[in-house]
C-alpha cells in the first residue's frame, strides 16, 4: 500500500500539473455553453490543485508579485461579503449569495498559483474557449434555421418569427440562444472574437489555420451583433480601436492607424444604431418622446431607488443578501408599481449594487481590482486583458453580473487566466 501511494506522489502528472489543466480544459469549454454544469468541475479543480501544493511546495516559491496582490484582493473582495452575513436581515438570500460568488474565491485560488501545464498552455485554454464559444454558436443557429423552417403543402417556408410573438426574431437576442442569457454569451463570445483575432495574426500559423480563425472571428463578431446585447455592442465599440490602437502604438504606423480608426467608427457605430434594439430608440417623432421612452425603459429608475439606498447605508451598505428586499421596497415607496409587477429587479448596474449592498468600503475593494488589473495590463503590455477589463467593465455598469454564476465565473476565471500569457510572444501561439 505504501508502494503505491509513492507511486502516486511520484508520477509526473502531479509535477507537470495535468490534472488540474484537464479539468480547466473542461471548466472553458462548459463556461460558453451550459455553465450550469460548472461547480462540480470548480470543486474537482480545487481538490487537485490542494493535491498538487502539497505534493509540491515549491509552487508557492515561484508565484509573482502581480498574482499576489491581486489574489489578496480578490479575496479582501469575497471576505467583505462574507463579512456583510453578521448584520444581515435575510441570511438565506445571503448565504445564497455567498455561495455563488464562491468562484471569487477558488479562482483566484487556483490560478495564483497554477500548474507548470497551465501556465504552459494557457493559449491552449483560451483557444479551447473561443472554440467551444463558436461551435455553440453554430448549434444555436442551427436550431434557429429548424424553428424557420416549415414545409406547406409541398413548398419549402422561410419565417423566423413566432407564430404568436411574431415581432420576436429567431436569430435574434433570447431566441436565438440555447439555455443562456444573451448578455452573458455576447460578454464571452466578444472576448473569444478578440482571441481568435491574436490567433488570425500569428504569423507563425500555418495559411489554413490563420484562415480558419478569420472564418470564425467573423461569425464570432456577426453573433455579436445578433446577440443583440447594447452593453456589449458599446463594448465592442469601445474594444476594438482600444486594440488596435494598443497593437499599432509601436509599429511607427500612425496612418495606418487613423485611416483603420476612422473606418471602424464609420462602419460599427452605424451598423450597432441599426440594431432592432436600438433601432427602438430612435421610432419616436420628438426629442421629448425619446426622453420619455428612455427614463420609461431605462434602468434611471432601478438606479434612482438604489441610490436612494446608499445615501442611508454609505459605509457598510444594508448587508449581504439584503439589496433585493431593499429594493423592492424602495420601488414601493416611490410608486414604481410597473417595475414591481416584473418581479426582483436590481439595480442593473455592479457597482451601484456593490454600493447598496457592502457599501463604500465594498466598492473600494472592488474598483482596487480593476485598477490593478489595469495597471497590470498595461504594464505587461497584455492587449488581450485589457479588452478583457473594459469588456468586463462595460457589462458592469449595465448589468449585475456577480449575481449570475455565469457572470462571476467569467470575471474570477479571466482575470487569472489571463496574467499567464506568455507575454514574449504578443500573440497566441500553439504550445
Amino acid at each position: 500500500m505504501t508502494q503505491f501511494l509513492n507511486n502516486i506522489i511520484d508520477n509526473k502528472i502531479w509535477e507537470k500539473g495535468s490534472l488540474t489543466f484537464y479539468t480547466a480544459l473542461v471548466s472553458v469549454i462548459l463556461l460558453p455553453v451550459y455553465h450550469y454544469y460548472l461547480p462540480p468541475f470548480m470543486i474537482l479543480w480545487g481538490t487537485l490543485w490542494l493535491l498538487e501544493i502539497i505534493i509540491r511546495k515549491e509552487n508557492f516559491r515561484n508565484v509573482s508579485s502581480y498574482d499576489k496582490r491581486l489574489f489578496f484582493l480578490f479575496i479582501l473582495f469575497f471576505a467583505w461579503q462574507v463579512f456583510g452575513m453578521l448584520y444581515s436581515d435575510s441570511p438565506k438570500e445571503g448565504w445564497r449569495n455567498i455561495i455563488l460568488r464562491m468562484s471569487l474565491f477558488l479562482f483566484p485560488l487556483v490560478l495564483f498559483s497554477p500548474g507548470e501545464m497551465i501556465k504552459r498552455k494557457v493559449s491552449v485554454l483560451l483557444k479551447v474557449f473561443a472554440l467551444s464559444a463558436f461551435s455553440y454558436l453554430l448549434i444555436c443557429f442551427a436550431y434557429a434555421l429548424f424553428r424557420s423552417i416549415s414545409i406547406k403543402n409541398g413548398t419549402l417556408n422561410f419565417f423566423p418569427h413566432p407564430p404568436v410573438e411574431s415581432w420576436l426574431n429567431y436569430f435574434y437576442a433570447s431566441e436565438l440562444t440555447i439555455k443562456q442569457h444573451p448578455s452573458y454569451l455576447s460578454m464571452y463570445v466578444l472576448l473569444a472574437v478578440f482571441i481568435a483575432i491574436e490567433s488570425f495574426i500569428d504569423k507563425e500559423k500555418k495559411p489554413i489555420s490563420r484562415i480558419s480563425w478569420l472564418i470564425i472571428c467573423i461569425v464570432l463578431a456577426i453573433s455579436v451583433y445578433l446577440l443583440s446585447s447594447r452593453a456589449e455592442i458599446l463594448a465592442a465599440v469601445i474594444s476594438v480601436p482600444v486594440y488596435f490602437i494598443y497593437k499599432f502604438k509601436k509599429s511607427g504606423k500612425k496612418q495606418i492607424l487613423v485611416f483603420l480608426l476612422v473606418m471602424i467608427v464609420i462602419i460599427l457605430i452605424p451598423l450597432s444604431i441599426s440594431n432592432p434594439r436600438f433601432k427602438n430608440y430612435y421610432k419616436q417623432d420628438s426629442g421629448k418622446e425619446i426622453v420619455a421612452k428612455s427614463l420609461e425603459e431605462s434602468r434611471l429608475r432601478l438606479w434612482n431607488a438604489s441610490f436612494i439606498i446608499i445615501s442611508k447605508n454609505i459605509l457598510f451598505g444594508v448587508g449581504t443578501g439584503d439589496i433585493q428586499s431593499e429594493l423592492n421596497k424602495e420601488y414601493d415607496r416611490l410608486g414604481y408599481k410597473d417595475i414591481l409587477k416584473v418581479g426582483d429587479q436590481n439595480a442593473h448596474n455592479q457597482f451601484i449594487e456593490i454600493a447598496a449592498e457592502h457599501g463604500m468600503v465594498g466598492l473600494i475593494i472592488f474598483l482596487a481590482i480593476f485598477i490593478y488589473i489595469t495597471v497590470i495590463a498595461i504594464s505587461n503590455d497584455n492587449p488581450l486583458y485589457l479588452i478583457f477589463i473594459v469588456i468586463v467593465f462595460i457589462s458592469f455598469l449595465f448589468e449585475t453580473m456577480l449575481n449570475r454564476l455565469g457572470g462571476v465565473t467569467f470575471f474570477s476565471l479571466f482575470s487569472f487566466l489571463l496574467l499567464h500569457i506568455n507575454m514574449k510572444d504578443k500573440n497566441i501561439s500553439p504550445d
